[in-house]
């Protein structure tokens, strides 16, 4: 039983979450992680201002790639 609980806390732990701090402009948002600092993303996802989320989960628009396919 214990072999199959500690991988699954190893991979829950690993997992780094940040928290909505804003909305800064419409899909602009800013997260906050304590150790890991800032990100500023743009997504289509709409976020709630304090929850907390994966960078994985969170569908962001890559916006390097349009420019340079423009």
């Amino acid at each position: 039983m214990i072999r199959m609980i500690l991988p699954l806390l190893l991979v829950m732990m690993g997992c780094t979450k940040y928290q909505v701090v804003q909305k800064v402009r419409v899909n602009l948002y800013h997260l906050h992680h304590p150790s890991k600092g800032v990100e500023i993303i743009l997504t289509h996802d709409e976020l709630k201002i304090g929850g907390w989320y994966r960078l994985k989960q969170i569908e962001t628009i890559d916006i390097e790639n349009k420019i340079k396919n423009k």
